[in-house]
């Protein structure tokens, strides 16, 4: 079995898609359908930059939609698809397209939305980021309640990363006086984030709202590749439940490790990080140094990962639908 593992912000660089687009005449057609859907030049942001652009989450969010979609389908074109699917955050939504509950356009709108509803929150309610490095997720979790009940302003777990990574957000003070607590108590490091807002924290509730009803207007399909849900860990399998789990991601955890978990027990033997960068693999061999991971950088990279792992296909599925 096989799994697509789809990045969140954090994998975008200056210069992802660029070697596709140039290389491939469908990646660069939807980088037209995303500047035509946007308004505005995606491309050049993904190709040049400037960083500070790229990093405003107005513009991460649907440039690392786009690139991820891209890789998808230049993997489907070749003749690799996947048991299951999950993203990383803003990553479930290019996981949702290849598994074929909206088409590149719907998705690429509702993830603007997503983007500006959670810009328009973290400027109204601001707050910090930090990663905690080699220390008890469960206590992690514990003392953000217990910093959290004293102070009574909101700071909670936002993802669970992998059994060395754990991620906490909300108020600046509340991430600050958490931080002093956890290296008092032994956390090998705490490096607090270059982000614009709490994420997946109560600050984000606002937001969620918003989202919400976004959501609702939008149509869905059920996903025809079991989907991962970043809620649960579970496979989210009928639209209702993506429809109460996608605004709800914006104010809960990432729950990755336990995904990891879920696929490691159903047997998954290979694992395709579908999009830039590298970190979903860095998070996955801290769990499961074993396990095979193909990335991609240039196309010869697309050709290696079908060559490499095809064999592991439960079985090609003739009557997949094609990508849209």
């Amino acid at each position: 079995m096989i799994a697509f593992m789809f990045p969140g912000q954090g994998s975008q660089a200056a210069g992802m898609g660029k070697d596709w687009a140039e290389g491939s005449l469908v990646a660069s057609e939807y980088f037209e359908r995303a500047n035509q859907a946007l308004g505005r030049d995606l491309r050049k942001i993904c190709f040049e930059g400037p960083e500070a652009e790229l990093t405003d989450t107005r513009n991460t969010q649907p440039a690392l939609y786009t690139v991820s979609c891209i890789a998808a389908r230049l993997l489907f074109d070749r003749g690799l698809i996947s048991d299951y699917v999950l993203g990383h955050s803003i990553g479930e939504y290019a996981a949702l397209y290849f598994a074929r509950s909206y088409d590149f356009e719907t998705g690429l709108r509702l993830v603007q939305k997503r983007a500006e509803v959670m810009a328009e929150a973290a400027s109204s309610k601001p707050g910090a980021m930090a990663a905690v490095i080699r220390f008890d997720p469960a206590r992690i979790e514990s003392i953000c309640r217990e910093v959290s009940e004293a102070e009574g302003l909101p700071l909670s777990v936002a993802g669970f990363n992998s059994p060395e990574q754990t991620v906490i957000s909300g108020t600046k003070e509340m991430v600050e006086k958490a931080s002093a607590v956890l290296k008092a108590e032994g956390a090998k490091r705490v490096v607090t984030l270059n982000v614009s807002g709490a994420f997946h924290s109560a600050l984000m509730s606002e937001a969620q709202g918003a989202f919400q009803k976004v959501v609702e207007a939008t149509p869905l399909r059920k996903p025809s590749t079991l989907f991962l849900s970043n809620h649960d860990a579970r496979p989210a399998t009928d639209v209702e439940t993506l429809k109460l789990h996608l605004p709800r991601q914006l104010t809960s955890p990432v729950r990755w490790t336990d995904s990891l978990k879920f696929l490691k027990e159903q047997g998954c033997q290979a694992y395709v990080e579908v999009g830039p960068g590298t970190v979903l693999g860095g998070l996955l061999s801290k769990f499961d140094p074993d396990a095979p991971c193909a990335q991609l950088s240039d196309l010869a990279s697309f050709d290696t990962a079908v060559e490499r792992f095809k064999p592991c296909l439960c079985g090609l599925r003739p009557q997949e639908d094609g990508l849209t």
